[in-house]
C-alpha cells in the first residue's frame, strides 16, 4: 500500500466516524473510510435523514429541539409516546423514551443533555394505527432492527450481502435506559421482499453519497405490518460485523484495507461479486458484558486474571475479545481492569450453524462452557434469551426483552444450575445464585480451623495492635471467596457467632481517604454502585464547606449525587427530610466511589440555641 494507512480500532469508534480528522491528515497518511464530504452527511443523524428524504426514502418522524417546550409541542402534534435522543448520542446511551407530559422535564434534562446540550432528535413511535405517509408511525413493541453493510470502492458500490438482525435492546441500569444490543443474527429472517427494499433504499443512499469504505444502513422494522423507516448511516465497522463474515465469508476487517490499496482494483481482489451470493448457515452474536442483571443491570467493575477465564470452543464457535494473554511486563503476569469510564463489553461469543436452530444449539453449549470466576456478567440474561420459545420462533421485537425479563432471568439461571451440578466444576460467580445447593471452593476451610486477627491503626503506628482468635464451629456454605457461611467462636464475644461473608460483585474502596458507610445506619447515605461522581447537591457543596444550615437541607426524593459509569448517569436520592451533617471523607466532584463508600451522614435540622439574657 501506499503511504502509511491510519484507523481508528480498526475503523470502530466515533473517531472513525469524525470528518475533522480525515480532513486534518497529511497527504502521507490514507484515512481509511469515506471522504469528508460523505463523514459530514452520514455521520450526522440529521443531515442523513434530510438526504433520505430527499431521495424518497422513508424516515420516522422528527425535528431538532432546543427546549422542553419544543418537545411538548412535537408531542402534542405527533401523540405520544416519543424518543428524546441526544444528536451525537451513541451506542443507545441518549436515548430517553418519553410516556406522559409530566416526564418530559426530566427525560430531557437528564437523558439528552448529557452528550449535546439539548441538541436532540426526536423520533415518534405511536403505539398504534401504523401508517405510511409523511408520518411512519411505529408501536414501541414492534420494531426489530436491521443493519445492511455496504461496501464503496470509487465509484462501485456493493451490497455486503446480508442484514443483520438487531433486535434486543432496551436494557435497563439503575434507573435509566441504555437501549445496548446484546444479540445479533444474521441473516435476517423478514421476507425476502422487505429485505430487497431495505437493500435498493440502501444502495440508493450510498450511491448518492459515492460512498467509499465500509458502513452500515440501518433501519427500523415494524413486525407486524412489516412498514419500515430509515434509521441512520453509521460509517464504520460495527461491533456486531463479525455475523456478517460469519454468513458471508467477507473478512470486513481485511476488507475495509484492500478498498483503499491501490493494487485492489477489482471486485475479486476483495472476494466482492454483485449480485451477492445468498448466505451461507446463520450466525448469532451474544455480547457478553461485565453487568448485572439481578440489580438492573449495573456495571460489574473489578480485576480479571487469566486463570480466572475459560473459554468455550469447537467447530462453529468463535471468540472476539480484548482480554489478551500477553504479560503487560516481562516480569508480571496479565490482569484486566474493568473500570467505570469505559464499555462493559468483555467479548462477543459467535455460533455459527447450517441453520437458525443448530446455531442456536451452539450458542447455548458455549454459555455452558463459558466461566468467568471474578466477575459477575449477562451470561444469564444470555442464557435465558436463547432458551426462550420466542427466540426459536423469531418472535422478537426491540422491546421484547423489556417486557419478558424475570422469565428470561429464571431461564438463565436454571441453564447456570444445570450446568455446575453436571460439569463438576467449579462454580463461577455467575453461577452462584442459581439452584438450591452448596458451592464448592478450592480453599480447603473445615470445622475447627483456628486463625489468629490481628488488629492495629495504620495511621497510629505508636498504639499496640489488638489480637484475637476466631474459630470455625461449623460450615453451611463455602464458596469462598465469593461466600462463606456458618457459626464461628472468637474472643470478640462471649457466645458463639452465626456469620456470612458475601463478596461484593462491586469494586472495593481503592484508597484510604474514603469511608464505609455502615449499613446499620439509616443516616449514613452510601453509594450503591461504583461511578465517578459528576455532581453533588448544593446541600452537599454547603457540608463540605462548613456553610449555613439552611443551605445543608435537602428534601426527601431530590437528587443528591449523580453517579457516571461508562458515561451513564445514575442517581442517588435524599431518603428523607433531612440536614446533612457531614460529607464522607474524599467525596468531591471526579471522584471515583465504590459501592459502599460514605457519601453523607444526615440528621435533623440543627435547633437554634436560645439566648440568655
Amino acid at each position: 500500500m501506499s503511504g502509511e494507512l491510519l484507523t481508528s480500532r480498526k475503523g470502530y469508534g466515533f473517531l472513525s466516524e469524525s470528518p475533522a480528522l480525515a480532513q486534518a491528515l497529511p497527504d502521507s497518511i490514507t484515512f481509511i473510510g469515506p471522504s469528508t464530504e460523505t463523514l459530514r452527511l452520514s455521520s450526522d443523524k440529521m443531515l442523513s435523514r434530510d438526504l433520505a428524504t430527499s431521495l424518497g426514502v422513508a424516515i420516522a418522524a422528527g425535528v431538532g429541539v432546543r427546549t422542553t417546550d419544543d418537545v411538548r409541542a412535537f408531542a402534542r402534534a405527533q401523540g405520544f409516546p416519543v424518543m428524546i435522543k441526544a444528536l451525537d448520542g451513541g451506542g443507545g446511551r441518549g436515548i430517553r423514551i418519553v410516556e406522559i407530559d409530566n416526564d418530559v422535564e426530566e427525560a430531557f434534562n437528564r437523558y439528552a443533555v448529557w452528550e449535546s446540550l439539548c441538541r436532540v432528535k426526536f423520533s415518534l413511535r405511536k403505539p398504534s394505527q401504523a401508517r405510511i405517509g409523511n408520518t411512519l408511525r411505529f408501536r414501541l413493541s414492534g420494531t426489530v432492527q436491521e443493519p445492511l453493510p455496504i461496501f464503496g470502492k470509487e465509484s462501485a458500490v456493493y451490497s455486503g450481502g446480508e442484514l443483520r438482525t438487531c433486535s434486543f435492546s432496551g436494557m435497563k441500569l439503575i434507573a435509566s435506559s441504555r437501549f445496548q444490543k446484546i444479540v445479533e443474527t444474521a441473516p435476517s429472517r423478514l421476507p425476502r421482499s422487505i429485505i430487497s427494499s431495505l437493500v435498493d433504499s440502501s444502495m440508493k443512499l450510498a450511491r448518492h453519497l459515492n460512498y467509499r469504505g465500509l458502513g452500515t444502513f440501518e433501519y427500523l422494522v415494524n413486525s407486524q405490518t412489516l412498514d419500515w423507516v430509515f434509521l441512520e448511516i453509521n460509517p464504520r465497522v460495527q461491533v456486531e460485523h463479525t455475523v456478517t463474515e460469519e454468513v458471508t465469508g467477507i473478512d470486513l476487517v481485511r476488507t475495509q484495507l484492500l478498498l483503499f490499496d491501490a493494487s485492489s482494483t477489482s471486485p475479486g481482489s476483495l472476494s466482492l461479486t454483485r449480485p451477492p451470493p445468498p448466505p451461507q448457515g446463520y450466525a448469532i452474536q451474544l455480547r457478553l458484558t461485565a453487568e448485572d442483571s439481578s440489580c438492573s443491570f449495573r456495571l460489574s467493575p473489578g480485576t480479571l486474571k487469566p486463570a480466572d477465564i475459560v473459554w468455550p470452543s469447537g467447530p462453529g464457535i468463535r471468540i472476539d475479545t480484548w482480554l489478551s494473554t500477553r504479560p503487560i511486563s516481562e516480569d508480571s503476569s496479565p490482569q484486566w481492569n474493568v473500570g467505570t469510564e469505559f464499555d462493559s463489553l468483555l467479548a462477543k461469543v459467535i455460533a455459527r450453524g447450517h441453520t437458525f436452530e443448530e446455531a442456536s444449539q451452539k450458542a447455548r453449549r458455549a454459555l455452558k462452557e463459558l466461566r468467568i470466576l471474578s466477575l459477575t456478567t449477562n451470561r444469564d440474561i444470555l442464557a435465558g434469551v436463547l432458551d426462550h420459545q420466542d427466540w426459536l420462533t423469531g418472535n422478537i421485537d426491540t422491546l421484547w426483552l423489556e417486557r419478558n425479563i424475570d422469565d428470561v432471568r429464571l431461564l438463565g439461571k436454571s441453564l447456570a444450575a444445570r450446568t455446575v451440578r453436571g460439569s463438576g466444576k467449579i462454580a463461577s460467580r455467575d453461577d452462584a445464585p442459581a439452584g438450591n445447593f452448596p458451592a464448592s471452593s478450592t480453599t480447603l476451610l473445615q470445622p475447627g480451623a483456628l486463625f489468629h486477627l490481628t488488629v492495629s491503626s495504620s495511621e497510629d503506628t505508636s498504639a499496640s495492635p489488638t489480637k484475637h482468635s476466631l474459630s470455625l464451629i461449623s460450615i453451611s456454605h463455602n464458596g469462598f471467596p465469593d461466600k462463606l457461611s456458618g457459626v464461628l467462636q472468637s474472643s470478640l464475644s462471649p457466645i458463639p457467632l452465626a456469620f456470612s461473608l458475601s463478596q461484593s460483585t462491586s469494586a472495593a474502596i481503592s484508597s484510604s481517604i474514603f469511608e464505609l458507610a455502615n449499613p446499620n445506619d439509616a443516616l449514613h447515605i452510601a453509594s450503591p454502585l461504583t461511578g465517578k461522581v459528576v455532581e453533588l447537591h448544593a446541600a452537599l457543596l454547603a457540608a463540605k464547606g462548613n456553610g449555613g444550615g439552611a443551605g445543608r437541607f435537602v428534601r426527601r426524593g431530590e437528587t443528591i449525587v449523580i453517579l457516571s459509569i461508562m458515561k451513564m448517569e445514575s442517581t442517588i436520592k435524599a431518603p428523607r427530610d433531612a440536614f446533612v451533617k457531614r460529607l464522607g471523607n474524599g467525596i468531591q466532584v471526579g471522584a471515583v466511589l465504590g459501592e459502599g463508600t460514605l457519601i453523607c451522614v444526615m440528621g435533623d435540622r440543627p435547633q437554634p440555641q436560645s439566648s440568655r439574657l
